[in-house]
């Protein structure tokens, strides 16, 4: 029987996607070499913040084991050092680490503390047992409406799926929640790598490394890569940009995809570029235009400009009621990124004239015209 008398807290974990990374701790950085130092042990068997043990393993692997092997207790949290730990050696290929998992998932008192380790563990065989795992209880006594949210099935997909972005998708580009809708997709999976591989098509041991710290699941590093202007990087963010993201959902920069997008645009990659103009003329114009806005500079200026009063905005709901107040809306939303974008921008009190304004503004000014620069950072 499935328990749900213990569950654990909506993962803590999530925060390491945030934005804006803790401050770097000894060898928390890639190096640019072949060559990395392990951090002192002491250093790490001290460490205040499970992101330390993460990040630390990501880029030094292997030469942090003996560290890991001390701290590692089975039985605890994955935000917890000895849990933290464990995870990591299970990722670095501890296949007793991996094994006492798989044992902590099928014990009732357990399950609650080891799938979330698995779903952080995040390879294919770590996936392979929740899914085993899953097929076991999927036909066990559903709980109450009102405990839907706490049967621990339900959390274990959404876990997975937020935090791996892999799973059934539904026709509205979500993942679904429905362990059964899980079960056919593992059956059409099962065997194939699903999991996110990137490192190994880098030669760069830089580059290398920060997409071992995105498969780790610090997505920060994204940044970074595209910061590099390497070849070997569109390819990759396209991968990205597309990870458990079929249908595009709309632009958020702090998603994995948000920064891959974001980076392709720095780039100034074609298709990219291409989309972003082609979403200014949907109903979702406002993730596009903050795409442009983060993007800075002429290119995403000019782009701005030239959708202003754009013939092809909703053409399909001209002569419509209420069309000419979503128009307004959308010169009125490119308008606001605009003030935000340029330095001495022309007068910008909402008219019905202010388009003309910025279009007339841009022709007198777009040699000249000062952007403001987004602020620059390391973000890995």
């Amino acid at each position: 029987m499935l328990s749900n008398e213990r569950r654990l807290p909506r993962f803590p974990w999530f925060a390491l996607w945030s934005l804006f990374c803790a401050p770097v701790f000894f060898a928390q950085t890639c190096p640019h070499s072949n060559i990395y130092k392990a951090p002192p042990i002491e250093e790490v068997l001290h460490a205040n913040s499970v992101e330390v043990i993460f990040r630390s393993a990501a880029i030094t692997g292997d030469t942090i084991v003996p560290a890991l092997l001390r701290l590692s207790k089975p039985g605890m949290s994955v935000d917890s050092i000895p849990g933290a730990a464990q995870v990591s050696l299970a990722r670095l290929g501890d296949k007793n680490c991996l094994r006492k998992l798989e044992e902590e998932l099928n014990n009732p008192n357990t399950s609650y503390l080891a799938y979330p380790k698995l779903v952080r563990v995040g390879t294919n065989e770590a996936v392979a047992m929740l899914m085993t795992y899953l097929r076991a209880h999927v036909s066990d006594p559903a709980p109450s409406w009102s405990d839907y949210l706490n049967d621990m099935r339900v959390e274990l997909v959404v876990a997975v799926s937020e935090h791996l972005q892999i799973g059934p998708i539904l026709q509205n580009g979500n993942f679904s929640s429905s362990p059964p809708d899980w079960l056919t997709w593992w059956l059409q999976n099962v065997g194939k790598p699903i999991t996110l591989s990137i490192s190994g098509d880098f030669r760069d041991p830089y580059l290398k490394c920060l997409a071992r710290k995105v498969e780790w699941g610090f997505p920060d590093a994204i940044v970074d890569m595209a910061r590099t202007r390497d070849s070997q990087v569109i390819p990759v963010l396209r991968l990205l940009a597309r990870w458990g993201n079929p249908k595009r959902r709309p632009f958020v920069l702090t998603t994995l995809q948000g920064r891959a997008q974001l980076g392709l645009a720095q780039l100034g990659d074609p298709e990219e570029l291409q989309t972003i103009n082609k979403e200014l003329d949907l109903p979702g114009f406002g993730s596009a235009i903050e795409e442009l806005r983060q993007l800075g500079g002429s290119v995403a200026v000019t782009t701005l400009i030239d959708a202003l009063d754009s013939s092809n905005f909703l053409s399909e709901y001209k002569g419509t009621p209420g069309y000419q107040r979503v128009v307004n809306e959308h010169n009125q939303a490119i308008e606001d990124a605009l003030a935000t974008m340029v330095i001495f921008p022309p007068e910008t009190t909402i008219t019905p004239e202010t388009a003309k304004k910025w279009k007339a503004w841009w022709e007198k000014n777009k040699d000249t015209a000062q952007f403001v620069k987004p602020p620059v950072g390391t973000y890995e």
